[in-house]
């Protein structure tokens, strides 16, 4: 049987729109796939709250994004895990970066969900004050982490010297560093805020708090490869955009937000409602991802006499890039 031209040509039409559709629908679902973003944090805590809004409410996923936490239980780990492309957002504090900073690496602070550092430090029951502390060995999460350098500036106040009258531990997360203090095998450690009633209902003493030593010091913020977010900036910015509605979300739903922080770390709902109020109101939590200009600069006058050959210490417009926050407030003012 003979094919006419007719019919041939109607073949080759309807080859055609099934090839056109195959190809729109192949662009169509490329479009439509989320963007994804690698998140690292260390452990599950109350101040994570900005990152469980913006997965559990929506936020990621409005702005295309798949936001994917992966949790490492050491700050100097999360920070080489960014540094070797294997996240591509850490939310720590920032003394790890700067450290890596000044041995080369091309890390920028872009932002922060929480502008002031919340530490409490506890000691196993036999110790009742700070001064007790003489001649013991403090459990840290690392050597070189912000919370370490706050208590040994705490210890220092009180007339302690490092090496001389104390001693430190790399201990890990908090539930590890807790842990140590059972049977006094460690003497003390520094706890965030959401885990200081966990760490009282074992037993444990309540002896000092950061804000009456130093206060006013940045903590966690968000820390990207200056070459992952300049080759990945419009993502970046919505990947900022949805964080800063996330924290905008938390304000604005206290008890809704104690609720998330409880069903993500298993802190049971008594003690995350106290603590999600009590970090909201005082600004703990930030609303908006700004940093706080002036405690990253305390902090990095902290660091200075082991990090730093001379003063004056570097500013932090030397670790901060801030355009991408800013064209996320714009875009989201634009709305």
């Amino acid at each position: 049987m003979r094919t006419t031209t007719a019919s041939r040509d109607g073949i080759a039409r309807r080859v055609l729109q099934f090839a056109l559709i195959a190809l729109l629908a192949c662009v169509a679902a490329r479009a439509s796939a989320a963007d994804r973003v690698i998140i690292g944090n260390v452990s599950r805590t109350v101040e994570q709250l900005p990152n469980y809004a913006a997965s559990d409410k929506g936020f990621f996923a409005q702005e295309g994004i798949q936001g994917d936490v992966v949790l490492i239980g050491s700050t100097d780990t999360l920070i080489q895990a960014l540094i070797a492309g294997q996240v591509n957002v850490a939310i720590v504090d920032p003394t790890p970066a700067i450290n890596a900073v000044e041995r080369g690496a091309r890390l920028k602070i872009i932002g922060g969900t929480v502008p002031i550092a919340a530490y409490t430090l506890v000691a196993c029951p036999k110790y009742k004050s700070i001064k007790e502390l003489k001649g013991t060995t403090l459990s840290v999460v690392s050597l070189v982490s912000g919370s370490t350098i706050f208590l040994k500036e705490m210890l220092k106040h009180e007339g302690f010297e490092a090496n001389r009258d104390y001693a430190m531990i790399q201990g890990g997360p908090t539930t590890q560093r807790l842990a140590s203090l059972k049977g006094c095998v460690a003497s003390a450690t520094m706890v965030l805020g959401g885990d200081l009633p966990r760490a009282r209902e074992l037993g444990y003493n309540t002896i000092a708090r950061l804000q009456d030593y130093v206060p006013n010091l940045q903590f966690h913020s968000f820390i990207v490869d200056s070459r992952w977010a300049e080759a990945n900036a419009a993502l970046t910015v919505r990947y900022l955009k949805a964080m800063v509605r996330a924290m905008q979300w938390s304000h604005a739903h206290k008890e809704e937000a104690a609720e998330l922080v409880s069903r993500r770390t298993g802190i049971p709902l008594k003690y995350t409602r106290a603590s999600v109020d009590e970090y909201l109101s005082q600004g703990i939590i930030s609303r908006d991802g700004s940093v706080n200009r002036e405690g990253f600069q305390r902090l990095i006058d902290l660091m200075g006499p082991t990090l730093f050959k001379q003063t004056p210490y570097p500013t932090p417009d030397k670790y901060l890039d801030l355009s991408y926050l800013a064209r996320a407030h714009q875009e989201l003012s634009a709305r």
